[in-house]
């Protein structure tokens, strides 16, 4: 007599648990973890009449107008990072450390990239104004900081990025030119003064530059620091959840275009990037490859960037012929530029 074997019951439902539970731990983790990289990811240029309101102005004519491009920024944990990589066209992956300054956080970088955006308006209006024949008060308040480098001189003495300096050992200093002719006579390893607009003085011991070893450095970046007294004209702007001064030559092309009537774009569809300074010069921006994304996504026939720090070559090169590519250096060129395009 044979003896009856007993059926085994399927571990399937077993062996499903156990992987959907690695699954999870495994997405659990990937979510937590950050990559220790920010995700550049394109993100298609918007109307600027849609964020710019000129009072008495008009809108472009149909089917023309200026364009602003944003990027989407994400600090990316790694199931981001792995989307991004293999999944985002024309996403371009960046380390933490080249988007953050030292000792910076990420809700640090967002609060200031508002910042950011709020002062690219307050430009964008006094450079747009004063090129339509506004008369728009400027007041010069001296040296701002615009970036430390980390341990030199300066950062060590304590000076803060957006420190404005108003004199250096004693001589009045209005601006970024009288500060950098006021270090032309300092010789490296001497000390100087540095007066800082919140009431402080620091000394702070200059070191050599490796370059040019007759130069003394204290180790800062610098702009002109300047209070908008008056602006005639008033405009509203509509940019909630954008940061980053990256706008500012579009909407001052904008603000001037309306002031004069909209007799720029002929027809064009005009995509702009770069960051403006009160003295209309373009400043180089970053995410240039996903911007020209973003400008030929909206249909722009030209995209005008930053002529400098390598903007369009990178421009020309993410562009591949699919949109016209116009590099400037300041507002007056951008003018001229759209100026030139061909009526449509």
């Amino acid at each position: 007599m044979m003896q009856e074997k007993k059926l085994r019951k399927p571990r399937w439902p077993v062996a499903f648990a156990a992987s959907a539970a690695l699954a999870l731990g495994v997405g659990v983790y990937g979510w937590a973890t950050q990559s220790g990289y920010f995700a550049f990811l394109p993100d298609q240029a918007h109307p600027t009449v849609n964020a710019v309101t000129v009072p008495g102005g008009k809108p472009p004519a149909p089917g023309s107008g200026f364009y602003f491009v944003d990027v989407k920024l994400l600090q990316a944990n790694l199931i981001e990072k792995y989307w991004a990589e293999y999944l985002v066209h024309g996403a371009s992956l960046v380390p933490d450390k080249e988007v953050l300054a030292p000792g910076q956080s990420e809700t640090q970088r967002v609060h200031e990239d508002f910042q950011a955006m709020a002062t690219s308006q307050e430009t964008a209006q006094a450079v747009a104004e004063r090129a339509a024949g506004l008369k728009v008060q400027l007041v010069p308040l001296g040296a701002q900081i615009a970036y430390l480098y980390p341990n030199m001189p300066a950062q060590k003495a304590g000076v803060e990025v957006g420190d404005i300096i108003t004199a250096i050992n004693g001589r009045k200093v209005a601006n970024a030119t009288q500060m950098t002719s006021a270090m032309s006579g300092i010789a490296p390893g001497q000390s100087v003064r540095l007066a800082l607009r919140r009431g402080k003085t620091v000394t702070v011991t200059t070191v050599r530059d490796p370059k040019d070893h007759s130069r003394a450095l204290v180790g800062v970046g610098i702009a002109d620091a300047v209070h908008i007294g008056r602006i005639p004209v008033h405009v509203h702007f509509s940019t909630a959840g954008i940061g980053g001064p990256s706008a500012g030559l579009a909407f001052s092309l904008d603000i001037y275009d309306s002031l004069t009537g909209r007799k720029l774009l002929h027809g064009n569809k005009v995509a702009v990037t770069g960051e403006l300074a009160l003295n209309g010069s373009v400043i180089p921006i970053g995410g240039v490859k996903q911007k020209t994304i973003g400008a030929i996504e909206a249909g722009a026939q030209t995209f005008i960037v930053p002529k400098g720090g390598g903007n369009y070559r990178d421009a020309k090169a993410a562009a591949d012929g699919k949109i016209k590519i116009v590099g400037v250096t300041s507002f007056s060129q951008a003018l001229a530029a759209v100026h030139h395009l061909h009526p449509r």
